[in-house]
Parts: structure tokens; sequence; C-alpha cells
């Protein structure tokens, strides 16, 4: 008997995304396949200039992509108009930024019912009120930003991203603004979407640390896909890091030698 396929929340199929044209095209993404099944954890990491950020921006209908599909909980979403891609993205896919990304002047309950609303519906306050509580901010839930920690705002920014039960979360370098005991508070919040709510979670870090919560590690490099680690340790993620990281230094240097 035939398997059934996996379910993907996430999908990219020959995934390609050039600057410039001609002798001069850069690519930035170079034929990329990986799926990213429902209800797992997964970090991409790569060099600098490796195609992480250019990868996650085309997923999440930022940037549209030169070739290939996206395809988001099974739906292909490659060629819709800007207005369908901005819906998308204030309805199925989930966002967490470096920086946060709160508006200064609303409230944590009124920064995370703030997709909602944006898609001209009222935000249901008890689910707002609901991931307040499960990231640990129920008391928190009328202070503006600025009277938060960089720890709790990254908390804010995950209920927010939460709210509307997206396919995926997309998370680009949550925990660079964060000491490292306030990232292993986040992380391990992350880690709590994929075990107890089943939530999807694909995570662009530079950190080992950071990658090692997740269930398996993507290594980008030159636009392509260079490598993975299933069930990853801080550990093998560096020593992978490093020799991409040696990798990358080594090609620099030839052309720059020509």
């Amino acid at each position: 008997m035939t398997a059934p396929p996996v379910p993907f929340a996430l999908e990219a199929q020959g995934l390609t995304r050039t600057f410039g044209a001609g002798t001069g095209a850069v690519y930035a993404l170079d034929g990329v396949d990986l799926g990213f099944p429902r209800g797992t954890f997964t970090a991409v990491m790569g060099p600098s200039g490796s195609g992480k950020s250019t990868f996650l921006s085309c997923a999440a209908g930022i940037d549209r992509p030169s070739g290939g599909r996206v395809l988001v909980a099974g739906t292909d979403v490659t060629d819709w108009d800007e207005d369908r891609r901005s819906r998308l993205r204030r309805e199925r896919i989930g966002f967490v930024f470096q920086d946060f990304q709160l508006m200064p002047y609303l409230t944590a309950e009124q920064n995370v019912g703030l997709p909602p609303r944006l898609a001209g519906r009222r935000p249901d306050r008890a689910r707002v009120r609901g991931l307040l509580d499960l990231v640990g901010l129920a008391d928190r839930a009328h202070h503006l930003p600025g009277r938060l920690s960089g720890g709790q705002r990254q908390r804010v920014a995950i209920a927010r991203a939460l709210v509307t039960d997206p396919a995926v979360v997309l998370a680009d370098e949550p925990t660079g603004a964060l000491d490292s005991a306030t990232a292993r508070d986040v992380l391990a919040l992350l880690r709590a979407c994929v075990d107890e709510l089943g939530q999807t979670v694909v995570m662009v870090t530079h950190d080992p640390v950071a990658a090692a919560y997740a269930d398996a590690v993507v290594f980008l490099a030159d636009g392509r896909v260079a490598g993975r680690i299933e069930a990853p340790t801080a550990d093998a993620v560096a020593a992978r890091a490093a020799h991409l990281d040696d990798r990358a230094a080594h090609l620099d240097e030839r052309a720059v030698r020509r």
C-alpha cells in the first residue's frame, strides 16, 4: 500500500530568486526544494549571503520568486496578486521578528489582536487573552511595549503570530536582540507552540544553541540546500555551520584573487 503524502504546512518546489539579468544575474535562491511538515520545528541556517532571508521573504509572499512554486497548507500561492498575498500574510502566516515590530501606541492585548483587525474582523477577546496567558503575560495585557522588557515584547509578538491560528509561523532571528537567558525562554516557548499547540515553526537563526531547539536544521549555501541534521545538538550544528562558513570564505578568497 502506498503511504499517503506528508501534509506540509509550507513547501518550496524548485524555488529560485535572481537579481539582475544576463551575465550579471545573481542567484539568491537556486532551485530550493524544501517541505516543512505540519507540527514541526525547523531551523534554517547558512553563511551570510546563503539565501536564508530571501527564502523567508519568498515563503511569506513578501518577495515574488523568479521561478519555482510556494505552497502554503497545500495551496499554491506563487502567482497570487498582492492583495491576495497580503491576506495570506495576515491570516495564514504568523511572523516573529528580531526587533519585535510591535505598535508602540498599542497595548500588549491590542498588539496581539491586530492581525484580525487588519483583516477587517473583530478580535476574539477570549483567544487574545488566552494567548497572553499562554505566553505568561496575562497581567501585562494593558501595558504598552515601552513598559515591557525585550523578552516580554517577543512573547507578545509570538502571541500575535498565533492569534489567527496560522498554517506556519516564520521566525526571523527571534532571539538576536535578547540576552542568553531570555533567549532560552523564548525558544522554549516556540518549542511549546509546536509540542503543545501543534503549530509549525520555521526559524532562521545563526545560533547553534537556538537551532538545537528544533526538530531539524536545514543548511543553505549559495542559494542551495547544503545539508540537513535531524534531532540536532548545538555541537553538531556548530560544526556543520563552521564548515560552511570556511567554504564560503575560501570561495570569496578565490573570487578576490581572480
